[in-house]
C-alpha cells in the first residue's frame, strides 16, 4: 500500500489530474520510454531502470506538463493526493527524478528548478513533443532501420509433389545458416513460410512481417543432384540485390547453403562470424533429416514423435558428424522424456539426450538448440541449472525466436514477468505469425496486468487463428479473471458452436459461474474434491489453488498448500500433474493470481517451490518484490523462509 496511493483520478491544482499509475499511458521523451504501470524508464539502447511509485508519479506529472512549470502544491495534489508531508519528502523525490535526468535520461531531458516557484521538465533533444505510445497497434513492432530478412519457402520445381518436404527443409537450412552466421535479425519460419505463390510479392511480405529484405528461390531435385536458385530483394524499392544458381550433389549441399548465406551477408554488408566447416553428410542422411524437420510441427502425437526420433537416429548413424541432426535428436529425445511414451528406462533416455546434445555442441559449438534440450532434462525446481542452460542458448542464438520463447517461459516461472515479456516480444517481432509464440506473447502481456492490451491481443489472435482451441481457451480464461462477462459469454458460445466444449472448459465455466454468483454448496464440494485429490496424490495442482483462492476460500487454500507436497518439481523421475508446464508461471500472473500474491502467506508457497532459495542465492528477485508493489515486505519474508544463508 504505502507508496503508490493511486486511488482516484480527479482534477487538482493547475488542472492536473491525480496520477493513477495503472491507468497512465506510456510516454516518450526522445529516446526514452516512460511506462508508468511498470514504473519503468527504458532507453532505446536497451538500458532501463525501475523507480519507486512516487518517483514515477512525479515524473509523469512533469513529463505531461509539456514544459510548463509545476509547483510543489501541484505535486502534492497530483502525487500525494493532498496528504500533508514535509518539504524533505518532496525534495527527496525530486532529487531522484534529477538523478534519472543525469543518468538514463542524459541527453534526453533535464529538470530545472524555478526558484520559489517550482520545477520544469525540459527536453534536450529536438524530438517531437511528448507522445503517448498507447495509440500504436498492439501487434505492431517499432520501426527500425536495422535489416530484417524474411527467408521464404523456396518453390518446389521437382516433378514429384511429395518433394515439398525436401524443398521446405532446404529453405529452412538456408534460413538457419544465415541466422547463425551473421549479426542479422531473421524472421522465424513459422511466419515467413506461410507465404506461397502470389503472396510472395516483396511489398506484401514487407507489409505483413515488417521485413526490409526477402530471400526467395526454388529447388529442383533429381536423384542425388539438386539445383538451388536464390535471389535477394530489397522490399522498399522491390530491387533485386543479388541472385545466383547452385548445382550440387546432396553430399555437398551444405557448401551451397554457406555460399548463399555469405552472398546475402555481402549484399547486406553484414560481417559474418567464422562459419562452421561444412560437414560430410550422405544424401540419404540429409533426406531423413529433412523428413524429420517436416514432421516436427505435429508434436501432439506420441507416434509421430517416435517416428521423428527413428529418422534422426538413422541420419546420425549414416552421418555421425551431422551436427544439426544430433541437435534435433536431442530436442526430440528430451520431449519423449517429458511426454512419453517411454519404451526405454528413464535413465537410458536421459543419457541419450545428453549424448545427442553434447555431440551437437562438439561438432558445431555455435548451436543454441542443444542447450535448450539439456535444460528440458532438469526438473522445474532446478532453477539455477536451468538458468545456466538458458544463458548458453541465448548467447548462441540471441535472435532465435524459439530460444527467446523458452527464455520467456523460464523468466515467468521465477516471477520476472517484465523480463519474460521482453523476451517473447523479441520472439514475436521475429516470428509474428507463429501461433505458439503469439499465444505466449498475449499471456505475458496479461501477466503484467495490461488488461486492455491483453484483451485486444486475444481478439486479434481469435481472428488470425479462428480454429485454435488453445487461443479460445486462453481468451475465455482471461475474460473470467477480468470479470468481463460479456466477452466470456461470447467466447463460450463460440466454443460450443465449434465443438470445443471439452470437460476442461466445462470446469472453467463452472468456476466462472461461481465467481460471478457463488454457490456455497458447489464451492464446498469442489474443496472436498481437492482434498480427496490431495489424499490420493499427495499434491494439489496450481490451477485448483488459484481457483479456490479466487472463490473466497483463502484459509482453505493455504491449508491445502501446507499439506501438499511439491517434490515432483525437484525430482526428474517423479511424474508431474498435467497443468505444471502451463500453470506454474500463472502464480506470478497479475491478472490470474493478484489476490493470492497480496496475501502475506503467499511467500510460503514460494518457499515450498524452492523459489525463495533461488532468489536469495542469485539476488535476482521477482517483480512483486519491488517496493510498494505488495502490501507487505515480500523480500524480507522470502529471506526469512529461505533455507540458504542470507
Amino acid at each position: 500500500m504505502g507508496g503508490s496511493d493511486d486511488t482516484a483520478e480527479q482534477d487538482g491544482p493547475g488542472g492536473d489530474r491525480r496520477v493513477h499509475l495503472g491507468r497512465e499511458p506510456s510516454i516518450r521523451l526522445g529516446a526514452l520510454v516512460i511506462e508508468p504501470g511498470l514504473r519503468r524508464v527504458a532507453q532505446d539502447d536497451g538500458r532501463e531502470e525501475v523507480v519507486e511509485p512516487r518517483v514515477m508519479q512525479v515524473l509523469v506529472v512533469l513529463a505531461r506538463s509539456a514544459g510548463a512549470i509545476i509547483t510543489r502544491d501541484d505535486l502534492l495534489a497530483s502525487c500525494w493526493h493532498g496528504v500533508v508531508v514535509g518539504e524533505d519528502a518532496i525534495t527527496r523525490v525530486v532529487g531522484r527524478v534529477r538523478r534519472l535526468a543525469d543518468g538514463i535520461g542524459e541527453g534526453q531531458f533535464k529538470l530545472e528548478t524555478i526558484t520559489k516557484v517550482g520545477y520544469r521538465l525540459v527536453q534536450t533533444r529536438s524530438e517531437p513533443d511528448v507522445q503517448s505510445l498507447d495509440a500504436a497497434p498492439a501487434l505492431e513492432s517499432a520501426t527500425t532501420t536495422e535489416p530484417l530478412l524474411a527467408v521464404l519457402a523456396f518453390e518446389n520445381l521437382s516433378r514429384d509433389e511429395d518433394m515439398a518436404y525436401f524443398c521446405d527443409g532446404v529453405s529452412e537450412e538456408i534460413l538457419q545458416t544465415v541466422a547463425r552466421g551473421a549479426a542479422l535479425r531473421v524472421v522465424g519460419r513459422g511466419s515467413s513460410f506461410q507465404f506461397r505463390g502470389a503472396d510472395k510479392a516483396a511489398a506484401h511480405v514487407a507489409s505483413v512481417l515488417k521485413a526490409t529484405h526477402v530471400l526467395d528461390g526454388s529447388v529442383r531435385r533429381s536423384g542425388d543432384r539438386v539445383r538451388i536458385a536464390a535471389h535477394l530483394i530489397e522490399c522498399a524499392g522491390e530491387t533485386t540485390l543479388w541472385s545466383d544458381r547452385f548445382d550440387r550433389d546432396l553430399t555437398d549441399i551444405f557448401a551451397a547453403q554457406d555460399e548463399i548465406a555469405a552472398a546475402v551477408a555481402t549484399a547486406l554488408r553484414i560481417a559474418f562470424a567464422p562459419a562452421a566447416k561444412s560437414q560430410p553428410v550422405t544424401a540419404e542422411a540429409y533426406d531423413l533429416y529433412l523428413r524429420a524437420l517436416a514432421e516436427m510441427g505435429n508434436l501432439r502425437s506420441p507416434a509421430t514423435n517416435v517416428a521423428i526420433i527413428e529418422r534422426l537416429e538413422q541420419a546420425t548413424a549414416l552421418s555421425p558428424r551431422f551436427a544439426r541432426a544430433w541437435s534435433c535428436l536431442a530436442t526430440m529425445r528430451a520431449r519423449i522424456l517429458k511426454l512419453g511414451p517411454h519404451r526405454e528406462s528413464f535413465v537410458l533416455i536421459r543419457a541419450k539426450v545428453v549424448e545427442a546434445a553434447e555431440t551437437a555442441i562438439r561438432l558445431e559449438p555455435g548451436l543454441g538448440e542443444p542447450y535448450q534440450a539439456l535444460s528440458q532434462l532438469e526438473p522445474i525446481g532446478h532453477y539455477l541449472v536451468r538458468e545456466g542452460f538458458q544463458k548458453h542458448a541465448l548467447s548462441h542464438g540471441p535472435n532465435d525466436p524459439r530460444v527467446l520463447y523458452f527464455a520467456s517461459i523460464f523468466a515467468a516461472e521465477v516471477g520476472r514477468t517484465h523480463e519474460a515479456l521482453g523476451y517473447v516480444r523479441q520472439a514475436h517481432d521475429l516470428d509474428p505469425m507463429n501461433l505458439q509464440i503469439a499465444t505466449r506473447h498475449a499471456i505475458a502481456v496479461s501477466a503484467e496486468g495490461r488488461h486492455d492490451e491483453s484483451s485486444a491481443l486475444w481478439d486479434k489472435l481469435r481472428v488470425l487463428w479462428p480454429n485454435s482451441e488453445d487461443i479460445l481457451w486462453y481468451a475465455i480464461n482471461s475474460a473470467i479473471f477480468r470479470a468481463d462477462w460479456s466477452r466470456f459469454e461470447t467466447h463460450v458460445k463460440d466454443a460450443r458452436d465449434r465443438g470445443f466444449y471439452t470437460e476442461q472448459l466445462e470446469l472453467m465455466v463452472w468456476f466462472a459461474r461461481n465467481l460471478r454468483d457463488p454457490d456455497p454448496i458447489a464451492i464446498k464440494a469442489a474443496l472436498d474434491r481437492a482434498r480427496v485429490d490431495l489424499a490420493c496424490t499427495g499434491t494439489v495442482t496450481f490451477d485448483w489453488l488459484i481457483g479456490t483462492y479466487r472463490l473466497g476460500q483463502a484459509d482453505e487454500t493455504f491449508d491445502l498448500i501446507e499439506q501438499a507436497s511439491f517434490n515432483y518439481i525437484f525430482d526428474p523421475e517423479l511424474p508431474s500433474p498435467l497443468d505444471t508446464t502451463t500453470a506454474f508461471a500463472a502464480i506470478f500472473n497479475v491478472t490470474f493470481n493478484n489476490e493470492m500474491m497480496r496475501d502475506p502467506r503467499f511467500p510460503r508457497l514460494c518457499a515450498k517451490l524452492g523459489l525463495c532459495d533461488y532468489w536469495v542465492k542469485t539476488d535476482r528477485w521477482p517483480d512483486c518484490a519491488a517496493p510498494g508493489v505488495l502490501p507487505y515486505d515480500f523480500k524480507a519474508e522470502a529471506r526469512r523462509l529461505a533455507r540458504v544463508d542470507t
